[in-house]
């Protein structure tokens, strides 16, 4: 007699979750040497912030000095092929519901971290991540301005993101300005200058920087 053994099938109400446990088994615990220039290249706690002049997906054209003055700004940098831009996220819908009626939040896309087909900016080689790899998530890197709207806005939509959202130019010069990461955050406090200054955004923290800033 043949003895069969059935493996049992997760609940559907399970399988999200045990994906995204089993992603986070293979999630970086830190930005790691590939990153190790964004101390001396993004702008440091204290210092101005980098001035720029963007296009949002909305049409309209945003410069930082006009959103100065009356709230502090959640900057953050990041693109779709990048995973901590992916799952921190709803730490960042957290703090856009907590404080979006006194705190500015703006996203910057930037070029991908790791496109699919070419080289990453961190590698000389394609680098498609471990948790990309796992989720399907295969991205190239768009050639024009027009590709790169076309990717943040898909991304806006298929992350409801709750910032208002930016596209960084083709010379990539704010990615520059601010320290050529793949997934940073500012905070900028009412008088344009650095509050906070995270290599990989950390919402926590920038929930701690927020609360001192709007209890001054």
């Amino acid at each position: 007699m043949k003895l069969r053994f059935a493996l049992p099938v997760p609940a559907p109400c399970l399988v999200l979750p045990l994906a995204l446990s089993l992603t986070a088994g293979c999630f970086p615990k830190g930005p790691g040497p590939r990153l190790a220039h964004f101390e001396h290249q993004a702008p440091a706690v204290g210092e101005p912030a980098p001035t720029f002049e963007l296009r949002g997906l909305d049409g309209e054209t945003v410069r930082l000095e006009e959103l100065l003055g009356d709230k502090p700004i959640v900057l953050q940098l990041g693109s779709h092929s990048c995973p901590v831009y992916r799952y921190r996220r709803f730490d960042m819908e957290d703090l856009a519901r907590d404080f979006g009626d006194r705190v500015h939040f703006l996203l910057i896309y930037t070029l991908e971290a790791h496109p699919k087909g070419s080289k990453s900016p961190y590698e000389d080689e394609e680098w498609v991540s471990l948790p990309n790899r796992v989720t399907g998530v295969f991205i190239d890197q768009p050639k024009d301005l027009p590709a790169r709207t076309a990717r943040a806005e898909f991304s806006a939509e298929k992350l409801k993101l709750p910032h208002q959202v930016l596209v960084d130019s083709m010379d990539n010069a704010v990615w520059s300005a601010y320290g050529s990461a793949s997934s940073p955050a500012f905070v900028i406090d009412r008088h344009g200058n650095i509050a906070s200054s995270q290599v990989w955004i950390d919402p926590k923290e920038i929930r701690r920087v927020l609360e001192e800033l709007l209890a001054e």
